[in-house]
C-alpha cells in the first residue's frame, strides 16, 4: 500500500476536503465524504468510486484497523490534530474518504413490477432524512426521491445516518414536490400523502400495487398545492393529546406497512399458484 504523508494544512486534498464540507462544494465537484471504517468498507464492498483515503497516523499505525482486507491501494496520512481540525466528528475515527456521487434517474426507481418508492418533501433535519433513506432501503423500497427544499443528502450527518443505504439504493433529487409527484403519476405510481389531517388511517390502504409513500416537512407538512395533487391521504392514528410524529418514524410506519402488505400478498398468490 502506498502512504502519502501530509503536514501542510495547504495540502490540495485538505482543501477538497474542507471544501467538500459544503453543499456547494459537493454540487460543484459531484463528491462527498464518508467518515468513518464502517462507511468506508462499505463504500468499497458497494463498488463506490472512492478518490481518496485520508487517515490519521494513530489509526494508521494500528495497521488501518477495521479497514483490513478492503481494497485500499493508497492513503493519505496526516497528524492527529490536522485531520481532526478537516474531520466533521467531534470524535473522529481516523479514517475519511472521497467518493462520487451516485447518479440515478427516476425511470430506475419505478422500472419494477410493483416500485415501492419514497417521496420526502422539504426535509430538513439531515438525522431525519438519512433515516428515512436508511428505513427505506430496509423496507425494501425501490428507490427515494427528495424534493427540493430537503437537506442535501450528501451532507456529512445525513450521510452517517443512512448507514450505507446511499451506496444500494437509488436516489433523484431536485424536482419541485410538484413536478416529482406528477412525474411519479405520469409513470403509473399511486401518490398517498401522509398527513395528520387525513380522515383514514395507513391500515386501510391497498399498498400492494405500484405506490409512493410523501412524508413532508417537519414543521409545516405538505403545502395544498401538493396535497392536491396526491391520488390519497392518509394518517398515523395516535394517542389523543400526543404531538405529531417525527418524519421519519412516520416513514417507517408506514413503509413497513406496505411492506407486510406486500409479503402477504406475494404469500397468498404463491399458495394459490401451488394450490
Amino acid at each position: 500500500m502506498k502512504i502519502n504523508p501530509i503536514t501542510s494544512p495547504d495540502n490540495q486534498l485538505l482543501k477538497k476536503i474542507r471544501a467538500l464540507g459544503q453543499r456547494s462544494g459537493r454540487q460543484r465537484s459531484g463528491l462527498f465524504l464518508l467518515e468513518g471504517a464502517k462507511l468506508v468498507n462499505e463504500a468499497f464492498a458497494k463498488d463506490l468510486p472512492v478518490r481518496d483515503v485520508l487517515v490519521s497516523q494513530t489509526f494508521l499505525k494500528s495497521g488501518l484497523g477495521a479497514c483490513q482486507g478492503t481494497n485500499i491501494t493508497a492513503v493519505s496520512v496526516v497528524d492527529d490534530k490536522l485531520f481532526k481540525e478537516v474531520s466533521g466528528t467531534e470524535t473522529p475515527e481516523g479514517i475519511l474518504a472521497v467518493g462520487e456521487i451516485p447518479r440515478h434517474n427516476l425511470n430506475e426507481i419505478v422500472s419494477g413490477k410493483a416500485p415501492l418508492v419514497l417521496l420526502a418533501v422539504a426535509i430538513q433535519d439531515p438525522g431525519n432524512l438519512g433515516t428515512m433513506i436508511r428505513t427505506a432501503h430496509a423496507s425494501g423500497a425501490s428507490g427515494v426521491v427528495l424534493s427540493k427544499g430537503c437537506v442535501d443528502p450528501y451532507n456529512a450527518k445525513v450521510v452517517r445516518a443512512a448507514a450505507g443505504a446511499l451506496f444500494s439504493l437509488p436516489l433523484v433529487a431536485d424536482l419541485s414536490a410538484e413536478e416529482a409527484i406528477k412525474s411519479l403519476k405520469d409513470k403509473g405510481i399511486k401518490v398517498v400523502a401522509c398527513d395528520p389531517a387525513a380522515p383514514d388511517p395507513y391500515w386501510g390502504l391497498d399498498m400492494t400495487g405500484p405506490l409512493a409513500i410523501a412524508v413532508g416537512n417537519e414543521g409545516q407538512g405538505f403545502s395544498e398545492a401538493v396535497l392536491a395533487l396526491a391520488d390519497s391521504k392518509t394518517q398515523v392514528p395516535m394517542q389523543d393529546g400526543c404531538e405529531s410524529l417525527n418524519a421519519a418514524i412516520t416513514a417507517a410506519i408506514v413503509l413497513f406497512s406496505a411492506r407486510q402488505q406486500r409479503s402477504t400478498e406475494l404469500n397468498r398468490k404463491s399458495a394459490v399458484e401451488c394450490g
